[in-house]
């Protein structure tokens, strides 16, 4: 499972792994785990939690708030998980709330971008960008979401992008409009990279 990327930051750090072996390198390194019938889906659970401990440098038992936000047993830090069937995706931080996402560059985002944007924003995309800029967006306002931690949010009005200009890496103004504890002044940090998005954030 060899280190694809590493963030590091004085206030998180993030680790990207390729995810190369199979379940029998996984199933001896937990004592117990979830039975999951679908094989990329336990592959993918495993590969999180075990890139968890090599960030952490020690075992860490996950388990999930009902909103189903992952949080570390017996610590107070902070971490967000994601994966794709390539890749698994840790950020952790020992200060601040953290939001990260990692998503394929699909076509299928066009199903459901009106869930997530406005009219206007989907008028706004020029039609060479128009990929992208809509799996940027999705992927921004769920490393956005993640962040917030509360599943009574609506991504298409109170999770906010600021109009931006498309880049390979960069970082998007955002605010998430919550009833009870808006969050502003976030920025939103994302690169391509081998056909997906990353976006991460932080509550600072």
């Amino acid at each position: 499972m060899p280190l694809f990327k590493k963030i590091t930051d004085p206030d998180f750090e993030i680790a990207i792994w390729r995810i190369e072996e199979d379940l029998t390198f996984f199933e001896p390194l937990f004592a117990s785990h979830p039975d999951i019938p679908n094989k990329a889906k336990k592959m993918q659970w495993f590969a999180t939690r075990h890139l968890i401990n090599e960030l952490r440098g020690q075992f860490s038992e996950v388990l999930k708030a009902e909103s189903g936000k992952p949080f570390l047993v017996d610590s107070p830090h902070h971490i967000s998980i994601s994966h794709s069937t390539e890749f698994a995706a840790v950020m952790h931080s020992e200060k601040y709330f953290v939001g990260i996402d990692l998503e394929i560059v699909n076509p299928k985002v066009e199903n459901i971008a009106h869930k997530f944007l406005q009219p206007y924003e989907l008028a706004a995309l020029k039609p060479q960008e128009r990929l992208k800029k809509l799996i940027l967006y999705w992927s921004a306002k769920e490393s956005l979401y993640k962040l917030y931690g509360h599943r009574n949010i609506e991504f298409k009005t109170q999770l906010i992008i600021d109009p931006f200009e498309l880049q390979t890496k960069g970082e998007l103004k955002a605010e998430i409009l919550a009833t009870e504890a808006p969050i502003k002044k976030l920025k939103v940090n994302y690169e391509f990279l081998e056909g997906h998005i990353l976006s991460y954030v932080t509550g600072r």
